[in-house]
């Protein structure tokens, strides 16, 4: 089994050590001897292990996630500055107004991802429909066509997605080790929660600014993005568990 970062997975001591926190957190036995947070900060270290050489941030392994990052919060800047019609035909989804949500956040997902068939992209897909899915407002029912924006701005929209590419990530490489401690589904939701509200606190703490309007697209918008995500990772990796 692989990871999301690559098709054969790794078996180093910190990808040993991330698989076993998991383990124990989830573990009748050992309940409480591990929390979520440990169990985040052990999977941190992993990934940043398989990452490119000299990454002390853990960036490299979301490169990809960066760039589609900052193509939603150019996407959300456009629908809330320029209006919804606007923001979907500069995607090439022109016509796509009349459809339900949930179609919607699929053919956006496409759309700002791409037809890329790698590991990563299909955690991206399944972030972007998540979040899209959650935030594109509904009116009088599911298949209502949506307002002309979204619920969120653009710098919150690309904070919760970042935190979902992270937590999908994690369930992904993860999740083996968490289902086989759980012993039963009630027990592995509830771990599951805990690890997401975990990477939610972290990445709900005040961050400068997001990108003026028209700014997403450009440098900006890079940096911007690439500095949430890196704050994010610093702070859920900031616990000391003698990795």
């Amino acid at each position: 089994m692989g990871t999301s970062s690559a098709r054969r997975g790794p078996s180093t001591r910190l990808w040993r050590r991330a698989k076993a926190a998991a383990t124990r957190y989830l573990s009748p036995e050992s309940a409480g001897a591990v929390e979520a947070r440990e169990v985040v900060a052990r999977y941190l270290a992993a990934l940043k292990e398989t990452g490119a050489q000299g990454d002390e941030r853990g960036l490299a392994a979301f490169r990809l996630t960066r760039k589609v990052a900052q193509k939603l919060g150019d996407f959300g800047d456009r629908a809330s500055s320029r209006g919804w019609e606007a923001a979907l035909e500069a995607w090439g989804l022109e016509g796509m107004t009349g459809q339900p949500p949930e179609i919607l956040a699929q053919a956006l997902s496409a759309s700002l991802i791409g037809s890329g068939g790698g590991l990563e992209e299909a955690v991206l897909r399944v972030s972007l429909a998540t979040v899209l899915g959650q935030h594109l407002p509904r009116e009088g029912g599911a298949s209502a066509v949506p307002s002309p924006t979204l619920l969120l701005e653009p710098g919150q929209l690309v904070r919760e997605f970042l935190g979902s590419v992270l937590y999908t990530r994690l369930v992904l490489d993860l999740g083996e080790s968490l289902e086989a401690a759980s012993r039963g589904a009630s027990r592995l939701r509830l771990g599951l929660e805990g690890i997401k509200e975990s990477i939610s606190q972290a990445g709900d703490l005040a961050l400068d600014e997001s990108p003026a309007i028209g700014q997403w697209a450009g440098l900006a918008g890079w940096v911007w993005v690439t500095k949430v995500l890196e704050t994010l990772l610093s702070r859920l990796s900031q616990e000391n568990y003698a990795l």
